[in-house]
C-alpha cells in the first residue's frame, strides 16, 4: 500500500509530492517513478514530536511530512527507533578532531606560550603578590634547611651589628637599580658559599659565603649580584617557565597563602638556576650600581673564580645549592667594567658581618 506525503530533500527548497511504499525493512519514497530516497525503518527518527506526521532519517536534513488526515500509526509501529538520537558514530570525527585540537591547545599554552612568554607575563603580576610569593618561598626554604640541623642550634644568624652593615649596603644598591620591592636578607648558618635570589626582594645568603670570603667587598659583589636578579625579576621568571599556569592560576583565585604551587617556588628557584644572559645581565646591573656608588667590583670576579677552580667544592655543595655556574670568561668580563676603586666594608664593618652568627 502507497501512503501520500511530501518530502524536502534537505538540500534544496523544493517540495515534491511523494508516496511512501512499504518494503519490508525499508520506507521507499517515490515521486512518480522516481525513487528520491529509501530510509531503513531503524534509522527513521520524529523530526517533530508534537505532530507525529513529519519524520527524517538519521544524519540527514531531508524531511518526510505525511497527509493531514494521516496520524502515521502504520508508519510509527515499524520504526523501533523513532525519539533515539542520531548514531554518536557518525560525529565521532568531529568530536574527535575538537578534543585533541582542545588537549593541543592547553597542552601549548602550560608548555610553549607561557614559559616562552615569561618575561612579558611577570610584568604583568603585581608586586604585592611578588612579594608574598617571595615571602613564603623565604619561609618555606628555611623551615626545610632548619629541619637538617640538631635541635637547638643556632639556624637563622641575627646579629644586630652585621645585619645592619649588609641591609644599609643593600638598600643603597637597590636604590641605584631602582628596585621595585624592599630588599629583605636572610643569613642562615650554613657551611656552603653561596646565596640566592627569591621573588620580591628576598635574598638569602649562605653563612658559608661569609666564612669562604676574603673581604666584605666579596660579600657586598655577591650581594649586588642577587638584589640585580630580584629588580630583574629573575626568580619570577624562572617560576613561570618551570611551573606553567599552574602558579598564574594560583594568583588569579588568590590562592597566596598554603598553596602547593607557591610553597614550591623557592625550590623550583634554586633547582633551576639562570641562563647565560640573566647571569650576564645581572652581573652588568651588579657591577655597574657597584661603579656609581664608587666601589669595586673586581672582589666580586676574585670570588667567582675562586668557586670555580675549588674541586673539592662540587662534593661539599648540594646539587640543589649550586646555582651560580661561573668561569674565566665571566670574572674576567666583571674585571673589565669594574672602573672604581672603593671598598664595599670598612675593617669594623668588615668584623661585624663576620660575627653576624656568633650571637
Amino acid at each position: 500500500m502507497a501512503y501520500l506525503a511530501t518530502y524536502n530533500d534537505g538540500k534544496t527548497a523544493i517540495r515534491h509530492d511523494v508516496q511512501c511504499i512499504d518494503a519490508n525493512t525499508a520506507l521507499v519514497i517515490q515521486s512518480g517513478e522516481t525513487t528520491l530516497a529509501t530510509w531503513a525503518y531503524d534509522d527513521i527518527r520524529v523530526a517533530d514530536s508534537t505532530s507525529g506526521q513529519r519524520f527524517r532519517a538519521a544524519g540527514s536534513d531531508a524531511r518526510l511530512t505525511l497527509a493531514n488526515d494521516d496520524d502515521g500509526d502504520w508508519l510509527i509501529h515499524k520504526c523501533p527507533n523513532l525519539k533515539k538520537g542520531d548514531n554518536p558514530t557518525t560525529r565521532w570525527p568531529i568530536w574527535l578532531g575538537a578534543i585533541a585540537f582542545a588537549i593541543a591547545s592547553i597542552i601549548g599554552i602550560f608548555l610553549v606560550l607561557i614559559p616562552n612568554l615569561a618575561s612579558t607575563v611577570v610584568q604583568l603580576i603585581p608586586i604585592s603578590f611578588e612579594q608574598k610569593i617571595g615571602l613564603q618561598s623565604r619561609d618555606q626554604i628555611v623551615d626545610v634547611l632548619e629541619g637538617t640541623r640538631p635541635e637547638g642550634e643556632g639556624f637563622i644568624c641575627k646579629a644586630d651589628a652585621g645585619l645592619r652593615v649588609l641591609q644599609k649596603r643593600a638598600d643603597e644598591i637597590a636604590n641605584l637599580m631602582e628596585s621595585p620591592f624592599p630588599i629583605n636578607i636572610t643569613v642562615i648558618k650554613i657551611a656552603v658559599p653561596n646565596a640566592f635570589a627569591l621573588p620580591g626582594g628576598q635574598v638569602i645568603l649562605l653563612s658559608g659565603l661569609i666564612d669562604d670570603a676574603k673581604s666584605g667587598d666579596e660579600v657586598i659583589g655577591v650581594l649586588a649580584h642577587e638584589i640585580a636578579h630580584v629588580v630583574r625579576r629573575d626568580p619570577l621568571q624562572v617560576s613561570l617557565k618551570q611551573t606553567g599556569t599552574a602558579l598564574l592560576i594560583s594568583l588569579l583565585v588568590g590562592d597566596v597563602f598554603g598553596g602547593t604551587v607557591i610553597s614550591g617556588v623557592g625550590s623550583t628557584v634554586i633547582e633551576s638556576g639562570y641562563s647565560r644572559d640573566a647571569e650576564a645581565a645581572s652581573d652588568i646591573l651588579a657591577v655597574t650600581a657597584l661603579n656609581q656608588l664608587g666601589l669595586t667590583a673586581r672582589p666580586l670576579a676574585d670570588f667567582l673564580s675562586r668557586l670555580s677552580k675549588s674541586d673539592g667544592l662540587a662534593a661539599v655543595i648540594p646539587e640543589f645549592l649550586s646555582t651560580h655556574p661561573s668561569g674565566t670568561n665571566r670574572a674576567e668580563e666583571i674585571r673589565r667594567l669594574s672602573q672604581a676603586n672603593g671598598r664595599a666594608l670598612s675593617k669594623f664593618d668588615w668584623q661585624a658581618v663576620q660575627n653576624i652568627c656568633n650571637e
